[in-house]
């Protein structure tokens, strides 16, 4: 039987995060408008080198972390970072520092999938509003693509991305949205997840791409981005439909249908 409740929550989740960037974006962009900041573009190979760097420390700090999680710290930190930005797109940074280390305090203190999925949901808007006004739309493009790309080697050839989702998981780390299949399972503590339990993980770079690929849109057509997450949405719920429709339990690659959702959202957006 079709998970009605876990295909609407599914949606909510993945649209409200996007909508929580864009909205997030257009405010961060009306302050560096009114300030003397300039924001300058990260050129791609600088981007391609920070990406590889960035990728090979995760896979080292999992080999040697040992007993002392520096997953856990790495993970509050990148709360901290992306809250922040969010909350500093909203209110005065008196009041965004508060709410920032309310959240993380939140987030460790209340072991529960809404705190789970809020905090999360929070950090990945406020990351890729970051990453999509620091590189050019251009760039956005190529990695979409590239990332698109490597997640299906990652599903069907190689296991590097399963094993570093797996290991963090086993850390207590946990860097993905986490969707109930029924409304029964929204009780489960986020501490205590493990595969089967009739929850759908919907990873960050799923989360956050097409949210990086909008804002960086937003900086010259709002209609442009506001169409990149109409496609992306779109792409998310064929997503979830094949997974709880396909005879067997075999795992997809999500990002290549959303991040054509987005381009063609992008595309449609243009003839408007």
């Amino acid at each position: 039987m079709f998970p009605l409740f876990g295909f609407i929550a599914h949606i909510f989740l993945f649209l409200s995060i996007q909508i929580l960037g864009i909205f997030t974006g257009v405010n961060a962009l009306e302050i560096l408008n009114g300030s003397t900041v300039v924001v300058q573009e990260v050129p791609l190979l600088m981007t391609l080198l920070s990406f590889v760097i960035a990728f090979s420390l995760l896979f080292l700090l999992l080999r040697f972390s040992g007993k002392f999680n520096l997953f856990k710290y790495f993970f509050y930190f990148l709360i901290i970072i992306g809250s922040k930005l969010v909350f500093e797109a909203f209110f005065n940074p008196l009041l965004a520092n508060i709410l920032t280390l309310s959240l993380l305090a939140l987030f460790i203190l209340r072991k529960s999938l809404l705190v789970h999925n809020l905090t999360i949901g929070i950090t990945i808007a406020g990351v890729a509003v970051s990453l999509g006004l620091s590189f050019s739309f251009a760039t956005v493009l190529f990695l979409m693509g590239a990332f698109s790309f490597y997640d299906v080697l990652a599903v069907y050839r190689s296991s590097h991305m399963v094993k570093l989702f797996k290991g963090m998981a086993n850390k207590g780390v946990i860097l993905a949205i986490m969707i109930p299949s029924r409304l029964d399972k929204i009780n489960i503590k986020s501490n205590e997840f493990k595969p089967g339990q009739g929850i759908f993980i919907m990873g960050t770079g799923d989360l956050a791409f097409p949210l990086f690929f909008a804002v960086s849109a937003l900086k010259f057509s709002i209609v442009s981005a506001w169409f990149i997450v109409a496609g992306a949405t779109i792409g998310a719920a064929t997503v979830y439909y094949l997974l709880n429709t396909q005879r067997s339990n075999r795992a997809m690659p999500a990002l290549p249908p959303i991040a054509a959702g987005s381009v063609l959202g992008f595309l449609i957006s243009l003839l408007v």
